[in-house]
């Protein structure tokens, strides 16, 4: 399966097979920018099992895809651009 964006109204973003929440709906490469353009106090997170990864200011405490609990790592913008290919 193809991993899918998805953001939430506050702005947050999560890449993975599954939205963290219902909060969480379908979005595009766009959206990703334009939080990554203004983090704020948000942070860059990867998933150590699956690779899914998220822009908030804390991780899901679990995996919305691997359903692994505290799998999350904080990782830097050129990781996290490289994840998502957007360089």
């Amino acid at each position: 399966m193809e991993k899918t964006i998805f953001k939430d109204s506050k702005g947050n973003i999560h890449f993975g097979l599954n939205a963290p929440s219902e909060d969480f709906k379908k979005a595009e490469k766009k959206d990703i920018e334009n939080t990554l353009s203004n983090l704020k106090d948000r942070k860059l997170w990867r998933c150590n099992v699956c690779r899914d990864l998220h822009i908030d200011t804390e991780p899901p405490e679990e995996c919305p895809t691997c359903f692994v609990t505290d799998a999350y790592v904080e990782i830097d913008l050129n990781e996290f651009r490289k994840l998502i290919e957007l360089l």
